[in-house]
């Protein structure tokens, strides 16, 4: 009763004083957070700009590249490893080789580059006849090593920039210069048709899929490897300044 009769004894305008602990608490909004990290992140990360004017369009192709490497080429991959031998990869993949060589002959002459391209005869010469028709390396061991030179770096020697950054579907990251060499070396190839194979492979359906397998497995990275959110960022990156690399060597 002590209580009641404190309270009974205090003025008839007197309240007794309140706040709710509550309001004394502050608020931030998870969405708001994320945010900043965000933009905190975006901005540390300013120096991995590319010029991609198509990037909303390259994305969806990034993601759709992702998804098929996943869940459809990388366990043909897998499958692929599980049946064939070792050295039968091996083999298919100095097999195609061989043909690229072609293709870089000829943009080793575009660009002037004597030696090179002795090199590059040399190597068709060599891998042709003694590597049975390119299914093995013997000039390899010669001290001839395949050094691959592609229409890209011919337009990049003559001034020709990079263009813009491309996502091409299934085949991955190029720019507009690359993917505009890659073109013409394939047409280039075609054209001369070493040993009767670059038309065949387009146009006999299981010739084509050895082909597809074989580039795919001589690609060393997968998507997988790149488990993040800015996974598209990080590559368009690496493939930029890995051109820039290669582009400065042929130079």
């Amino acid at each position: 009763m002590l209580f009641s009769l404190t309270v009974c004894n205090l003025p008839a305008d007197h309240s007794i004083p309140y706040s709710d602990p509550m309001d004394t608490l502050k608020y931030r909004d998870p969405d708001d957070e994320l945010l900043e990290d965000w933009h905190h992140n975006m901005n540390s990360m300013s120096f991995m700009d590319v010029y991609d004017p198509l990037e909303p369009f390259n994305r969806e192709v990034f993601v759709f590249n992702r998804q098929l490497d996943r869940y459809f080429l990388e366990p043909v991959m897998q499958l692929y490893e599980t049946v064939t031998p070792f050295f039968v990869r091996i083999g298919i993949a100095h097999f195609f080789q061989n043909l690229k060589e072609v293709s870089t002959l000829m943009n080793n002459l575009l660009q002037f580059e004597g030696e090179r391209a002795v090199k590059s005869v040399g190597r068709l010469f060599i891998n042709s006849t003694l590597g049975i028709f390119g299914f093995f390396d013997p000039a390899e061991s010669m001290g001839l090593p395949h050094q691959r030179n592609e229409f890209g770096n011919t337009l990049a020697k003559y001034g020709v920039g990079p263009g813009p950054y491309l996502v091409v579907p299934v085949i991955g990251p190029f720019s507009l210069r690359d993917v505009s060499g890659l073109v013409v070396d394939l047409a280039a190839e075609d054209y001369i048709d070493f040993l009767g194979v670059p038309s065949q492979v387009f146009s006999e359906p299981e010739l084509f899929a050895i082909y597809g397998i074989n580039y795919r497995y001589t690609v060393p990275m997968s998507y997988d490897d790149f488990s993040s959110p800015f996974s598209y960022d990080i590559i368009r990156f690496l493939y930029t300044k890995r051109r820039e690399l290669e582009v400065g060597v042929n130079k």
